[in-house]
């Protein structure tokens, strides 16, 4: 009567144990400290930037923040909020200056020298495309071919952390598998049950 189906659910996970945690292994009582971690803030260069924006060049790239560094590889899009404001900047010193695009609340975390050359809406951004940081095939076939590497609108991006701008990896988020099953996006693993690089993964 198809009241039961096959599909798949974020959950909190051991490599070690190579097991999921239950919900209440999870929420007991000592389970839970404050740790500090390391955040990367990556690059994604713009394929083209189109009529978006007022003339900001052509080598521009989207700034996005991530606290997994170790999801990079399973990108496969850039989620941005549609009523966000975002700057293009350009920063740096002397021949090293770049462009890039962040939200316009978070450019205080930048620490070079930078100077606004324009500004635009998220949902001006909804559609361009961008260069992958890997190249993975199974993110470049088919269907994929079509939805990946580009940026999408979403609500559960803020500017209170961050860049405003959230990488995506479909397969390792609550948020980022429900938005990648609204898009179609594809759904492929970058590391196996140890937690380590699956063959195929640079």
């Amino acid at each position: 009567k198809g009241l039961v189906y096959e599909g798949r659910k974020v959950l909190m996970y051991c490599p070690r144990c190579e097991t999921p945690l239950s919900n209440f292994e999870v929420a007991m009582d000592n389970s839970y400290k404050d740790v500090t971690e390391e955040t990367v803030i990556a690059k994604f260069k713009i394929k083209d930037i189109g009529h978006r924006t007022s003339d900001i060049g052509n080598d521009v790239y989207i700034l996005a923040w991530t606290t997994t560094p170790w999801t990079l590889p399973g990108n496969v899009a850039l989620a941005v909020g549609e009523g966000i404001e975002y700057a293009a900047i350009e920063a740096g010193e002397g021949n090293k200056k770049e462009t890039f695009i962040l939200a316009e609340p978070r450019l205080g975390i930048l620490d070079m020298p930078h100077a606004v050359l324009g500004m635009m809406k998220g949902k001006e951004l909804v559609g361009v495309e961008y260069e992958p940081l890997f190249s993975i095939d199974a993110f470049t076939h088919g269907s994929a071919k079509d939805v990946a590497y580009k940026v999408y609108p979403a609500d559960f991006v803020t500017t209170t952390d961050g860049t405003g701008v959230v990488h995506t990896a479909v397969m390792y988020g609550e948020d980022d598998y429900k938005l990648g099953k609204k898009l179609g996006l594809p759904e492929v693993h970058t590391v196996n049950e140890q937690g380590m690089f699956v063959e195929g993964v640079p």
